[in-house]
């Protein structure tokens, strides 16, 4: 007998899985990780980029049988979860999946809740469904070893095409043999390279979205009779061994699926940025609460990073030190330690260029300086080390080994919650966003997942406060 193939497995996995073979505290915390998903869609939905996604796909003139998020239109459902799936990871402000290096949210739910509303999908079909793309984004992700990342791809988007296959699979009811053929097609539509990280370009807000509206055509494709390789994850010219060169580590990564469960590990952002920077910030805030002292003393401040982060956070030198774009201000540890030193806060706020025309952050920009430094690596983590040296010969050290949000590193609900209602506030009621929190916190009970889309800002009233650039 033929052994499976990976994608035959995640095929009988899709389409298998029910709410009661996943433990309820996994079921809670991708409900969190939802809630979390919407509020910072809604803090995006007036970004540049938005407009720009949401333009483009209303040009294609397609039937309107799911809504673009933000708006009263509507569109296909492969234009919407392009769009949507945009505003969920357009401020970098969405859940991250450490250890994979992946940003799971972005593809998933916009998938589950997009298709779900294509084809009228209950509550409790659009929770399993999310439940199936997180555990196979991640497990993609972890099979890489980060190796997606070191080659120059971004693997939220290199994942999301095969993630939201199977979810909109399974909210479609399709077969089994479509599913597998739609992920080998899938193979060839998985890319997403890193070269923004240069130049602060915004092309990264898309990556998930496209794999997404990649896997919607990939599927009609399967449909109408296109087939695709049966293994292409683990096959010669397959994913792994085309973009990391190298066997992946699909043994260990999908070994105990659909026994464990690797949701629960996904960890909120607290901070709109790279999440390779948080810890750095953490320690900035915990020095400054610990060890008052005048900004006007600081002589150097000292950063160490593995290298794996050093290269999308800290090189090209002159990049990060003086970022010209919003995005690249996400991705450059010099400014986002600077800022963080300056404003003792961390916001949407923090991440605007006029914030470099205040003269003493460029003084403190001048004094960061990042190091390489293996032994700060930490296995499926992002940790933090910052050291601080005072004019008076003074030194201030601290380090984090585990990135808040993390299991050894918890957040609370109530800190997930009210990071909601902080990116709502501009653009929905707080009767409306407290509706929307409820409904998404008791998603299984929904009997039509439209009811929570119709609460979403429509865009046809202005917003309640300044638009972030």
């Amino acid at each position: 007998m033929v052994p499976q193939s990976l994608s035959e497995r995640l095929a009988d996995f899709t389409s298998s899985l029910t709410l009661a073979d996943v433990p309820e505290e996994v079921r809670e915390h991708a409900k969190l990780m939802m809630v979390d998903a919407f509020g910072v869609a809604v803090a995006a939905c007036h970004l540049p980029h938005a407009r720009a996604v949401r333009a483009a796909v209303l040009q294609q003139r397609s039937a309107p049988v799911a809504t673009l998020w933000g708006t009263s239109e509507g569109s296909s459902a492969a234009g919407a979860v392009l769009a949507n799936s945009s505003l969920i990871h357009g401020m970098d402000y969405d859940d991250t999946h450490v250890a994979g290096i992946v940003h799971p949210s972005a593809s998933v739910v916009a998938t589950a809740f997009t298709v779900g509303e294509a084809v009228g999908a209950s509550g409790k079909d659009v929770l399993v469904a999310a439940l199936v793309g997180y555990e196979v984004a991640i497990r993609l992700g972890l099979a890489a070893h980060g190796g997606f990342h070191d080659r120059g791809f971004h693997g939220s988007g290199v994942v999301a095409p095969f993630a939201a296959a199977c979810v909109a699979a399974r909210l479609m009811g399709l077969s089994k043999g479509v599913l597998v053929d739609a992920l080998g097609i899938c193979g060839s539509q998985a890319a997403a390279l890193q070269q923004f990280l240069h130049d602060g370009s915004s092309v990264k807000k898309i990556h998930p979205g496209w794999g997404c509206h990649a896997a919607l055509y990939a599927l009609a494709m399967a449909q109408g009779g296109l087939t695709g390789p049966r293994e292409v994850f683990e096959g010669d010219y397959g994913l792994y061994a085309s973009h990391i060169g190298t066997a992946a580590f699909l043994d260990e990564a999908f070994g105990d699926l659909a026994r464990g469960w690797r949701t629960r590990e996904i960890a909120v952002k607290r901070y709109p940025c790279c999440h390779m920077i948080h810890s750095f910030s953490d320690c900035i805030f915990a020095l400054r609460k610990e060890h008052p002292f005048a900004l006007a003393d600081v002589a150097r401040v000292e950063c160490r990073i593995e290298g794996r982060c050093y290269r999308i956070v800290c090189v090209p030198e002159e990049a990060k030190r003086t970022p010209t774009t919003e995005y690249g201000m996400m991705f450059s540890l010099p400014y986002i330690v600077a800022v963080s030193l300056l404003k003792g806060r961390l916001g949407p706020a923090e991440i605007d260029l006029h914030q470099l025309r205040d003269p003493a952050l460029q003084d403190l920009l001048g004094k960061v300086t990042c190091i390489e430094d293996e032994t700060r690596k930490g296995a499926g983590h992002f940790p933090g080390w910052i050291k601080i040296t005072l004019k008076d010969g003074t030194v201030l050290q601290k380090s984090q080994d585990y990135e808040r949000g993390a299991p050894q590193n918890p957040i609370g609900a109530e800190e997930i919650v009210e990071k909601f209602r902080d990116n709502i506030a501009v653009d929905m009621q707080p009767a409306r966003g407290e509706a929307m929190l409820h409904a998404l916190r008791d998603l299984e009970n929904s009997p039509d997942i439209a009811t929570i889309l119709h609460l979403m800002p429509s865009g046809e009233e202005p917003p309640t406060a300044p638009i972030r650039a």
